[in-house]
């Protein structure tokens, strides 16, 4: 439903003027000013204020009446409802806007400043205020329906709550802390699952203290048990990679009281699941070298399996032991049994040629 109160002056030459105005469009009250030039298709320029903008219908990607994104609703997937943007050929021009908040379905920011420059069905939306998430983002965002639907953008983000923002996004609420980030993205398509599974781009995101829910890197150090606990880490960063949906990442570093951690993996974002590898390493065991134990984290985002990767670790932190315990087998085999283990043979197979050479000598002296 649409009502709309103004005083509306037309010239002779087609120029709308519109002062006073008052709309109520399904809910949302915009007040301003505009001036609309009719020649062809109409020049809007305009300046418009609103208290809460609701705009969770747009991508068809709203959450039910008073829930957010929860764990149900991510698990569902990305929307494959059609996005409709036919109407960025209704008009040219810039719009000023100013609101309290806005709400997108999936996204909610504070009190916004935006100016949106439309031509010829391309929307830039360029961002001079948004508070957002206990911190502020500015950049721009655009949206391309000159040859088929595309946004893209580049964003950055300072001083961010982490855990409302993935909650709401993604239905994630293990991580918590406040960061910055920034990100340039490309994708097309014609509804949000498209564009999701089309995504290219990069980026980097850099937090201060906060704590990872639901896995103890302490534990596991110490039992190999990384189920449930709290993992409360001093720093994070990280840089990142987009190509067809996929963001991949190969230099995170976590910084905590008595270890590091460093990860590389992939994130599907099309999919929504992950598979990631952390490896944190104590400073000190014992007086002696860091124990780096492998976690590998996978499966679908909202409810991932997270497991020790145990013959990683043997692997990782015993590789000298194991080296000493073949040279000493070797020794032993070759004094005890005469067998010489060639480089690259294992033991088995040094036994079994050794086995072979006898019975191969055996019948060469039954047949002399």
């Amino acid at each position: 439903t649409m009502d709309v109160k103004l005083q509306l002056t037309l010239t002779p030459d087609r120029r709308l003027a519109l002062r006073e105005l008052v709309a109520d469009l399904d809910g949302n009250t915009l007040r301003g000013a505009a001036d609309i030039t009719l020649n062809g298709t109409p020049n809007v320029n305009a300046q418009l204020d609103t208290g809460a903008l609701k705009l969770a219908g747009f991508a068809g990607s709203a959450p039910p009446p008073g829930e957010a994104a929860s764990t149900t609703t991510a698990a569902a997937g990305w929307s494959k409802a059609p996005i409709d943007a036919s109407g960025l050929a209704a008009f040219n021009g810039e719009i000023a806007l100013r609101a309290d908040s806005i709400e997108l379905g999936t996204l909610t920011f504070g009190g916004t400043r935006i100016l949106l420059r439309n031509d010829k069905s391309r929307l830039v939306a360029e961002l001079r205020e948004v508070n957002a998430y206990d911190g502020t983002v500015s950049g721009e965002f655009v949206v391309n329906n000159r040859n088929g639907l595309s946004v893209g953008g580049k964003l950055a983000a300072q001083a961010i709550s982490m855990q409302p923002l993935l909650q709401q996004t993604a239905g994630l609420s293990r991580f918590k802390g406040t960061g910055d980030a920034e990100i340039s993205f490309l994708g097309s398509g014609g509804s949000l699952d498209a564009i999701m599974r089309s995504l290219r781009g990069d980026g980097a995101i850099s937090v201060g203290r906060g704590s990872i829910d639901g896995i103890d890197l302490d534990g596991l150090m110490g039992n190999f048990d990384v189920q449930g606990g709290t993992t409360v880490f001093d720093s994070l960063g990280a840089t990142f990679a987009i190509d067809q949906g996929v963001l991949r990442n190969e230099d995170l570093l976590m910084l905590l009281p008595n270890f590091t951690a460093s990860g590389v993996g992939a994130i599907d974002l099309g999919a929504q699941t992950l598979d990631y590898t952390v490896t944190p390493k104590a400073l000190r065991v014992n007086g002696r070298r860091g124990l780096s134990v492998p976690v590998r984290i996978f499966g679908p985002w909202v409810s991932p399996q997270i497991k020790p990767d145990v013959q990683a670790a043997i692997d990782m932190n015993f590789a000298k032991e194991k080296d000493k315990f073949r040279q000493k087998l070797d020794e032993k085999l070759q004094q005890e049994l005469g067998v010489v283990r060639e480089e690259g043979q294992s033991v088995e197979d040094a036994l079994k040629q050794r086995v072979e050479d006898e019975l191969k000598r055996s019948l060469f002296n039954l047949l002399k």
